[in-house]
């Protein structure tokens, strides 16, 4: 149906338009103007008989859904959970008492239900899009289902990959996996269910997992989603074993590359950084996880200058990406001791490099605000108390819109939350259910313990 988003302020990348509207029809965008303008276009070419469908946006502010191009919505039974012993003193530590615990004794509803809980906080937050990455060394053929299925009952878009890790020599698992699902989303196409290859680290995986997975991703044209370089720890090992640093080793395995996605990347040095530059590597930066995880600040701003793409992820602490946005602007002002960076890298990362690395995933446009893209919007519930304009929006938006509610989100064309109220979605019962599930789920990890 022919859809007018209207009477709100449309963010555009040249304007701020007040009074604005935004036409989509079909999942794209047809037209973005002046609310009067664009309705009178419509009836003029269509005549009075249209039928033309009016969300009214009532004053608030209109901007592309946002994207996060790193999540793990496997990590939601974490929240709460108490596991005995010493707490963890660093990262590896961290992986082996919380995340390696966790991730080899999910079943196929503890998936379901911890992806259902991220993706309604998505809705929730505006996060329309997101790149996931999932780890179950426990169940690895088959463990995408239930992610596809909660993603699609939730009606946000996501690309979709599996973890793969040597650590319990389940390798060719994890290959079996990754190629199940790019097999299986090939031959069933999908407008909001892509696909990658996952590996869960290079200090994860041996020589014959590597070569096969980059195999794989050229196979299928997609590409690799890894984890590079969070701790040191993954650096030595690279070093210890291979005589390379991470970033060599996995350009020697054919692992860059235009599609592929580097996550983390606080450890890389200036030779790694120019290989990344010269293969055209995707960054992704996730500030929050790697200040709770003690692991350090990635050098995104020199990266950003060297022209390598950065983007933007939550790495599973949450759905919120304009939260994300704030905290790279603020951590790397600190980082640097300098508060002339990070106003305009912090927004770019999340505003500019996200809509780049989504739109090489997915092969369409996403998260613009522009005639044939993607309609995907968010209706922030933002007043500005002084003026806003194409001049000053990233100060609305680092010190005010970042605070608003959200109150509409559209996912290709569809209507996922209006008025701050989940349309056909039961969070309640969702919640319930997940809290039942997470319990059975705490005293299985406790018995391990």
């Amino acid at each position: 149906m022919l859809t007018l988003l209207c009477n709100g302020t449309v963010i555009t990348p040249t304007e701020v338009i007040e009074n604005g509207g935004v036409l989509f029809e079909d999942g794209i965008i047809k037209d973005i103007g002046k609310t009067d303008d664009v309705r009178s276009k419509v009836f003029k070419t269509s005549g009075d008989k249209i039928n033309l469908k009016i969300i009214d946006a009532k004053k608030k502010i209109i901007l592309p859904g946002f994207i996060n191009t790193h999540h793990h919505l496997y990590s939601t039974f974490a929240r709460g959970m108490y596991i005995p012993g010493e707490p963890a003193k660093n990262f590896v530590e961290v992986l082996e008492k919380l995340w390696w615990k966790l991730d080899r004794i999910l079943t196929e509803d503890d998936i379901y239900y911890s992806s259902l809980i991220p993706l309604i906080e998505c809705v929730k937050n505006g996060t329309t899009t997101i790149i996931d990455h999932h780890e179950s060394q426990g169940l690895q053929v088959g463990s995408l289902d239930p992610i596809q299925k909660a993603v699609e009952e939730i009606g946000i878009r996501a690309c979709l990959c599996f973890g793969t890790s040597d650590r319990y020599n389940k390798g060719k698992e994890g290959l079996k996996e990754n190629e199940r699902f790019l097999a299986k989303i090939a031959k069933n196409k999908s407008d909001k269910i892509a696909g990658m290859v996952g590996l869960h680290a290079a200090f994860t995986v041996n020589d014959d997992t590597l070569d096969s997975h980059a195999a794989l991703a050229k196979k299928y044209d997609v590409g690799l989603h890894i984890h590079c370089a969070e701790d040191i720890a993954d650096e030595n090992d690279s070093v210890k074993k291979y005589g390379i640093r991470v970033v060599e080793r996995l350009q020697k395995h054919g692992a860059l590359g235009h599609k592929t996605a580097l996550v983390h990347c606080i450890h890389i040095d200036e030779k790694e950084m120019g290989i990344i530059k010269e293969t055209d590597t995707l960054a992704v930066h996730n500030p929050e996880s790697n200040m709770n995880n003690a692991v350090g600040c990635a050098d995104v701003l020199t990266m950003l200058k060297k022209g390598i793409t950065v983007g933007l992820g939550t790495d599973g602490m949450s759905s919120d990406m304009l939260s994300q946005m704030r905290c790279a602007y603020l951590i790397h002002r600190h980082n640097k001791k300098d508060p002339r960076v990070a106003f305009v890298e912090a927004p770019t990362m999340l505003l500019d490099n996200n809509v780049k690395i989504a739109e090489r995933v997915f092969g369409k446009k996403i998260g613009k605000m522009e005639v044939g893209a993607a309609a995907d919007f968010v209706v922030l519930d933002y007043t500005p108390p002084t003026p806003l304009t194409k001049d000053n929006f990233l100060g609305h938006l680092i010190f005010g819109m970042v605070d608003s509610t959200v109150d509409t989100v559209i996912a290709g064309g569809k209507t996922l939350m209006k008025d701050k109220k989940l349309e056909g979605i039961n969070e309640e019962l969702i919640c319930e259910k997940s809290r039942a599930l997470s319990k059975k789920f705490w005293e299985r990890i406790v018995k391990e313990s």
